[in-house]
């Protein structure tokens, strides 16, 4: 009977140690969950805490790269305050805070602007508008060109077999080449130009300086008697130098950094920084005695450029006034305006850039010509100045559609000689160049002529964020 009951005693024992054990074990589990439950609700609350600081540091950074794309900012590595005092209507929104720090060894002298709250921060890359479109001449139309034409390209990649990759010509639209026939349609144009057409040669040729070569697919040559136009199969002959039909143009934001609805911040700064500013919707031939003028006037300040900014049409006809020096470079830009040249300039060292805004319509160029169509399509020319009531006759003459003959923002016909760059940001426009044309594209002098004009802009794939780790509670 004793080990009977010892029996029973040792399996209560033993039971109840199992008992203890499995409630101890539950009660770690518990435990263990309370904690880890715990762990989650802190490391959720520190996620929000995250988030919050987040949204608000964005907050900042947002309203500081609106106000520097809508009103512009001026950086200088000598004085950072200053440039964020600039920013002052978004300091401390959302209760962030402002920075800016310079790139080192940044060969395009890009800035690092962020924000941050508590311990986040975000930030974004600021740099300069490039000129993207290297060209000797760009168009956001459409383009012809008559006579002989000698381009000197943009000197692309080179590739293995030592050839380069070059490029002339970038058009929104169609372009069309024919080399002039010998003594075609000379007889209106002046007697300068007319000998210098004379000796041309009727061709159209793409060629680099000294021991460099275009790679053959990208040096489009057109000889007399040809034509190569993008719209049929003659637009074969257009090598890949020549690229045509490019879409999404935005050659103002390329150029200056802002889209071209904000003109009037580049064209404020222009007057800022002492750039000539004229009116000639009464006097085209203003355009050029201003051009003389801002050299002049550049030459005895110092300056590296000469700016110029006409409001309306510009003909850079001579007649009888002293020609362009070659120093400093020219900045030329045409707001709502036709350009027009008859005779000969060489060399003009510079940029040309063109561009209407929504007060003018591409289709209304026609009336700056002096340039009437009847509801039958006939189109006549009248216009007090002698120039450019030649010209209209050659346009209307040459471009016998009348839609595409009213679209002519940009007509040279002589001899132009040139060395910089032709920018005509005129969407649905038609430019034309009737003899002998010379390009020749320097990124220097691209890159002089806008000196102090190119906006700072976020670059698209620079934005970023800084989280720290989330804290283990």
């Amino acid at each position: 009977m004793k080990y009977i009951r010892k029996h029973k005693y040792d399996q209560g024992i033993a039971t109840l140690a199992v008992v203890a054990s499995v409630a101890l074990i539950a009660l770690l589990i518990v435990l263990g969950v309370s904690r880890r439950a715990v762990n989650d609700i802190q490391q959720t609350q520190a996620r929000v805490k995250t988030e919050q600081s987040l949204s608000k540091a964005w907050a900042a950074l947002d309203c500081a790269v609106a106000k520097i794309q809508h009103d512009g900012i001026e950086l200088s590595n000598n004085d950072i305050a200053k440039a964020l005092e600039q920013l002052s209507p978004c300091q401390n929104v959302a209760q962030s805070q402002l920075w800016l720090a310079p790139w080192q060894n940044s060969e395009r002298g890009m800035w690092h602007l962020y924000a941050t709250h508590a311990q986040q921060q975000v930030g974004v890359t600021l740099a300069k508008a490039t000129g993207a479109r290297r060209r000797s001449f760009v168009t956001s139309g459409s383009a012809a060109f008559y006579g002989g034409n000698t381009w000197r390209p943009v000197k692309g990649k080179k590739r293995e077999d030592g050839l380069y990759e070059c490029h002339s010509i970038m058009a929104g639209g169609d372009v069309m080449i024919r080399p002039r026939t010998p003594g075609e349609n000379q007889s209106k144009s002046s007697e300068s130009s007319k000998n210098e057409e004379e000796v041309s040669q009727n061709r159209f040729i793409v060629r680099l300086g000294g021991s460099d070569k275009c790679a053959p697919e990208y040096k489009t040559e057109v000889s007399e008697y040809t034509v190569a136009d993008s719209r049929d199969e003659t637009g074969a002959r257009l090598k890949k130098d020549v690229q045509t039909n490019v879409e999404n143009m935005d050659l103002f934001n390329d150029y200056f950094g802002v889209p071209r609805a904000q003109w009037e911040t580049v064209k404020a700064k222009f007057k800022r920084q002492g750039g000539f500013v004229v009116n000639t919707q009464d006097d085209p031939s203003l355009c050029y005695e201003t051009l003389l003028n801002a050299v002049a006037s550049s030459k005895h300040r110092e300056r590296a450029n000469a700016k110029v900014w006409v409001d309306g049409p510009c003909d850079l006809s001579r007649e009888g006034l002293k020609a362009l020096p070659s120093e400093p470079p020219i900045l030329l830009v045409v707001q709502d305006g036709i350009v027009a040249l008859r005779g000969a300039i060489k060399p003009f060292k510079g940029v040309v850039y063109q561009f209407n805004t929504d007060n003018l319509n591409a289709r209304e160029f026609a009336e700056q010509w002096g340039m009437t169509i009847s509801e039958s399509g006939g189109m006549s020319c009248s216009h007090d100045d002698s120039n450019i009531q030649e010209l209209c006759e050659m346009i209307t003459s040459t471009v016998t559609n009348p839609d595409q003959a009213s679209r002519v923002p940009f007509w040279f016909h002589g001899s132009f000689i040139t060395k910089g760059a032709f920018i005509t940001d005129v969407p649905d426009g038609h430019s034309v160049v009737y003899g002998s044309f010379q390009p020749t594209y320097s990124d220097e002098t691209v890159q002089q002529s806008f000196k102090g004009l190119k906006q700072w802009r976020p670059l698209g794939n620079s934005y970023h964020d800084i989280k720290p780790p989330y804290e283990e509670g």
